[in-house]
């Protein structure tokens, strides 16, 4: 006879494995939970498949981290509308005991210091599976320089470096390109004309009198090694040693003048070409206005004016020289007449004196002046 199951005791059993399921779990991932991580973050500009959310982060090969995030630049800082970057964007996580020595801003300063010193992200292949981890590590900085970014990034930055896979599809693609190129050009039609030159050449030689030639190309050489000699002879002169470092010192300095002047010696080129326009358009002006019939009377008229100038001037220098006999008469009758002139010089003198006299007087006696002495007074007797 079967026994009868207690529906509390299942119950109780239900709950209490539930629980010690909870407990496990907490155990096994509190680690996990209460871990301290570093966010870093990196763009990469070309294919990351096989790099998954969960991927290795390795520092030449050892683990400080996994990969939590994988996206677009255009969901995290542009719009899809507003630039023309199409970076994948990767989020990391790494562990913060191996940066325990530094935090905060010195760990920013120190991370760019190692960035100059060429420290760059890229995805690597595990192997045949063809999963990828993302690996740091340092490259050349000249050949690896990071990429083009228009925002400033909210993590800590690793630029990213080409991976070894795609830079050997480069070579790949190089190589097909230059094959497609050699393919296209007309290699057969080339050497046919090289063929061409050989026989005309050929044909040349058999027609020509070796006699005739060997003695011109033996001549040409006598006048080659002439004139080698003589660049020698010039060389070996002392004053040639003196006269380089000169030549090396004139052609830095005028080279030096030229790249410092540049700009200004286009600007006048500029300038000229432009008056040289505004010249040829004045004189263009000018032409039309002297052929129009506002220009033909305008010559007239200037023709005309030209012509009184010339009749006042001579009027100027007729009224000059009678000016001239006028002033040479009256000289004549100054000197005639310088006696009276004296003595009307001399009479005026004394006419002041006297006037000179009479306002002194006037100013101690007015009235003696206006009335004349007062009377005498009478003897009183």
């Amino acid at each position: 006879m079967s026994r009868k199951t207690n529906p509390f005791r299942l119950g109780l059993f239900v709950i209490i494995g539930s629980l010690l399921f909870i407990v496990a779990l907490a155990i096994l991932g509190a680690g996990k939970i209460f871990e301290k991580t570093i966010k870093m973050e990196t763009y990469i500009n070309e294919s990351v498949n096989g790099l998954e959310v969960g991927s290795p982060i390795k520092f030449r090969g050892v683990k400080i981290g996994t990969v939590s995030k994988i996206g677009f630049v255009t969901d995290e800082y542009v719009a899809i509308n507003e630039s023309e970057l199409r970076y994948v964007y990767v989020l990391g996580e790494l562990d913060s005991k191996l940066f325990s020595t530094i935090e905060g801003k010195e760990m920013k300063d120190s991370l760019q210091i190692e960035v100059e010193r060429g420290l760059r992200a890229r995805p690597v292949s595990l192997g045949l599976t063809g999963q990828l981890f993302l690996e740091i590590d340092y490259v050349n900085p000249e050949k690896n320089t990071p990429l083009e970014i228009t925002w400033k990034p909210e993590y800590l930055y690793v630029p990213s470096a080409p991976s070894i896979l795609s830079r050997v599809e480069g070579a790949v693609a190089s190589i097909s390109e230059t094959l497609e190129d050699i393919s296209q050009a007309k290699i057969a039609a080339a050497i046919d004309d090289v063929r061409n030159v050989a026989k005309s050449v050929s044909a040349f030689l058999d027609k020509a009198d070796a006699g005739e030639l060997s003695k011109r190309l033996s001549g040409t050489l006598t006048q080659a090694e002439k004139f080698i000699t003589r660049v020698n002879v010039l060389l070996a002169d002392p004053k040639v040693d003196s006269l380089m470092p000169d030549v090396a010192s004139a052609a830095h300095n005028l080279k030096f003048v030229m790249e410092s002047s540049s700009g200004d010696i286009v600007n006048a080129l500029s300038d000229i070409r432009k008056a040289s326009a505004s010249a040829k358009n004045v004189s263009g002006d000018l032409e039309g206005f002297l052929q129009s019939p506002e220009g033909k009377n305008t010559l007239k008229d200037l023709s005309k004016t030209l012509n009184n100038i010339g009749q006042a001037s001579d009027k100027i220098k007729d009224a000059a020289t009678r000016f001239e006999g006028t002033l040479s008469r009256v000289n004549v009758m100054v000197a005639g007449q310088q006696g009276n002139i004296e003595a009307i010089l001399e009479n005026v003198r004394r006419l002041v004196e006297n006037l000179r006299e009479l306002s002194n007087e006037a100013k101690k006696y007015p009235s003696g002046v206006l009335f004349g002495d007062p009377p005498k007074k009478s003897a009183v007797k």
